[in-house]
């Protein structure tokens, strides 16, 4: 189970300057060890030196032991000192090089996997002010630099990535009991990170083996046996580099009294009241790549591939009542080539977006679920359309899709839990029940438009025990379909004979609009006992 935000590797070097802080240095240090205990890490200090203006620290080791399903992860800071300002603030700068790692033994393996990273932060510090109850922690980080690999034997995954101008303003309120709230915004002036992948092809490892072992009766002595041949290093390569620029953030988070702790009960402490939302824009974006692979037949695959985006979101919120889980980018471009691509692919969109949101907590009451999906101004390169439809009997207009759905559930099992979903006894039918049944379903908008054709539905369903026997109903309107299977028999992409099935669904549940033959219209009913109506006459 991944850790919250909050306790992340960025959001640890962020709140290395005071999480909570007070007046003086001494209280300060306090409050930032009593945080971090509090979301489960473990501190270490290597020595500590104070006075009444000042508290100096090294190596200071914080600790997290993996649960069953996360890893292990250790943050070494080579210093921290804490400064009263003189004006009832605290200076907090890290100094020196941090270090990173995280690792797990996957069940069934002898081997650590994970990664380790260094990080360096030049000019970094935070400024506390404010009282105990309500804190605000001002961060500079004129850059950060990351620098890991993956903890493999065999591959090389090296990563770099820069951030710069990182300035950022969190507030602290802390009630009697403990319980706390939080607010967060912050900002940075570019990302630029890039990364170079090597290590032995797939396809070099699992070819057979083709020399056959000299027989006993002509082998040499074992002193005399020549040595065997070096084996050949054939590798896969991969680099990429990704810019995105004026990258901004902002959240909020409640943390309940207690210790109750998120990372190793997330159920309780989401009940507990345990919540968060945060949310990121990014400015202009672009990447590439480039990619060589060792094919079956010893040749190899080259490939390449760029895209950008204008502008882009992505949004995280979690609490008892749910997680959703939503982004997007407008104005997005991207092309492919590769050796095996018999042509180039390029394609373009005006805005892709998509937003997720379901229940996490079991109840016995239903609970909302929602799945939005856009894709808008669907825009292929004429290399594509050449290919497909080189006669240009095809209309090339902009394509969408949009899926737009909301509903209830009833969720029987806590989605956070380790063991999720657990083993439950079969039903009455002999099979287990979904953790995650429905129990209404909205279909607000369902729409497609492409190749000249156009799609419209909407309608509700209610669902009882037996989510194959719904209730409701389902209107639609499509059009230029009979043009579009016209024209595809021109093509000769499909049969004249074998339109004929496709035609007389078409008739049975759909009918055409009065006035626009080439226009149609649908109402699918479902009633009480499965029985299922198209247009007033029952079909089952």
């Amino acid at each position: 189970m991944n850790r919250p935000l909050a306790t992340s590797a960025l959001a640890l070097i962020l709140g290395a300057g005071p999480a909570l802080a007070d007046v003086t240095p001494a209280e300060v240090w306090q409050s930032l060890q009593d945080s971090y205990e509090q979301m489960g890490y473990a501190v270490q200090v290597g020595s500590e030196y104070a006075s009444d203006e000042a508290i100096t620290l090294t190596d200071v080791v914080l600790t997290v032991d993996g649960e069953a399903d996360a890893p292990d992860m250790v943050l070494t800071l080579p210093e921290i000192v804490l400064t009263a300002v003189g004006d009832g603030t605290v200076r907090s700068v890290v100094g020196g090089q941090m270090t990173l790692e995280s690792s797990a033994v996957p069940e069934g393996d002898d081997e650590a996997v994970g990664f380790s990273m260094t990080m360096d932060a030049p000019g970094n510090e935070t400024i506390s002010s404010g009282t105990p109850e309500a804190l605000t922690h001002d961060v500079t980080m004129p850059t950060l630099t990351m620098s890991g690999r993956a903890l493999d034997d065999q591959n090389e995954v090296p990563l770099t990535a820069t951030l710069t101008g990182v300035t950022g303003s969190q507030t602290v309120t802390t009630a009697a009991d403990g319980a706390s709230t939080q607010t967060f915004e912050g900002r940075a002036d570019a990302l630029e990170a890039q990364i170079t992948a090597s290590g032995p092809s797939l396809a070099a490892t699992d070819a057979p083996e083709t020399e056959t072992a000299p027989d006993a009766t002509d082998a040499p002595e074992a002193s005399e046996a020549p040595d065997a041949p070096a084996a050949t290093a054939e590798t896969d390569d991969f680099q990429a580099a990704i810019t995105i620029a004026d990258l901004t953030m902002q959240g909020d988070g409640t943390s309940p009294a207690g210790e109750v702790n998120f990372g190793s009960q997330p159920t309780q402490a989401l009940q507990a009241g345990f919540g968060g939302k945060g949310s990121f824009a990014m400015g202009a974006t672009s990447g590439s790549f480039t990619a060589s692979t060792l094919t079956a037949d010893g040749s190899r695959n080259d490939s390449e591939g760029s895209f950008q985006a204008a502008s882009g979101t992505l949004a995280v919120g979690i609490s008892k009542d749910g997680l959703s889980y939503e982004g997007g980018l407008t104005d997005m471009t991207t092309n492919l080539t590769a050796t095996d691509m018999p042509f180039p692919i390029a394609y373009g969109a005006a805005e892709n977006r998509f937003r997720l949101a379901m229940p996490i907590v079991a109840s016995d009451q239903e609970q909302p679920f929602a799945l939005t999906y856009v894709l808008d101004g669907l825009t292929l390169d004429d290399a594509i359309w050449q290919a497909l439809d080189p006669e240009a009997a095809l209309p090339r207009d902009p394509a969408s899709l949009t899926i737009d759905l909301e509903g209830t559930a009833l969720l029987t099992q806590n989605f956070m839990d380790p063991d999720f979903p657990q083993p439950v006894e079969p039903g009455p039918d002999g099979a287990a029940p979904m953790p995650l049944q429905p129990r209404s379903l909205t279909i607000k908008e369902l729409a497609l438009d492409a190749v000249g054709a156009t799609a419209d539905l909407s309608g509700a369903l209610t669902f009882g025990e037996d989510p194959s026997q719904p209730l409701g109903k389902i209107e639609g309107t499509f059009g230029g379909i009979n043009s579009l299977l016209d024209t595809l028999v021109a093509m000769g992409v499909v049969p004249q004979e074998q339109l004929m099935g496709p035609r007389m669904m078409m008739a049975m549940f759909a009918r055409p609009v009065e006035g626009n033959p080439d226009q149609l219209q649908t109402e699918i009913e479902f009633r009480d006992g499965g029985a299922i109506f198209a247009n007033g006459q029952q079909i089952q």
